[in-house]
């Protein structure tokens, strides 16, 4: 039997590399509406089946490009061990809220790639959460919620605060805004209630 997955696997990934590197190019030049995939098949200089090969539409391909660029900024970020606990949960916080930043700095804002911005990010922190919480036994048994719904609730309150933060003129530096944040998901407003929830 023929061995070389390995090879498909290159070469898919060669294909992948070439396709992103054109549609960035075009995004910076036209921009992503006006943008068809003609233009990125002949700017990469592959046939268009190649392409639906990989990709269902240029908007795959953006998402595509979103998460694994997000993925990466995570990945240089946290430690390679990382797990459930306060301070990688601070920095998980505060990656996502300078990406952010850095993500509307970089382009004007679009009503086609904020929301799959949003979307990528909210989707791999919920991941990265779901992850982390499976790891943790004894945070499991002290919830009263099961981990998956936990790290859905926490990546919407991150996505959320990291929205309004990088929309605010008074910003908090990251630092802070990520301190707050972590204050909210971990501590909540049980305090406040007079009626405090049973334990």
């Amino acid at each position: 039997m023929a061995t070389p997955p390995k090879n498909v696997d290159r070469r898919a990934q060669r294909t992948r590399q070439v396709l992103w590197q054109a549609f960035l190019d075009i995004m910076q030049e036209k921009g992503f509406t006006a943008m068809s995939i003609q233009e990125i098949t002949e700017r990469a200089n592959i046939h268009r089946g190649t392409f639906y090969a990989h990709f269902a539409d240029k908007y795959a391909l953006l998402e595509a490009i979103l998460r694994e660029e997000f993925r990466d900024v995570l990945t240089s970020t946290l430690p390679s061990e990382s797990q459930w606990g306060r301070n990688t949960l601070h920095l998980l916080i505060q990656t996502t809220l300078d990406y952010f930043k850095s993500m509307y700095r970089q382009c004007p804002p679009m009503d086609i790639v904020d929301p799959l911005v949003e979307q990528v990010t909210r989707e791999e922190v919920a991941t990265l959460l779901v992850i982390w919480l499976k790891q943790s036994r004894s945070a499991q048994m002290r919830w009263q919620i099961p981990g998956e719904m936990m790290a859905q609730l926490m990546s919407w309150t991150i996505l959320g605060a990291a929205i309004q933060w990088s929309q605010d003129t008074t910003m908090l530096s990251s630092e802070q805004m990520a301190h707050n944040i972590l204050l909210m998901l971990l501590e909540g407003v049980t305090h406040l209630a007079s009626d405090a929830l049973p334990e």
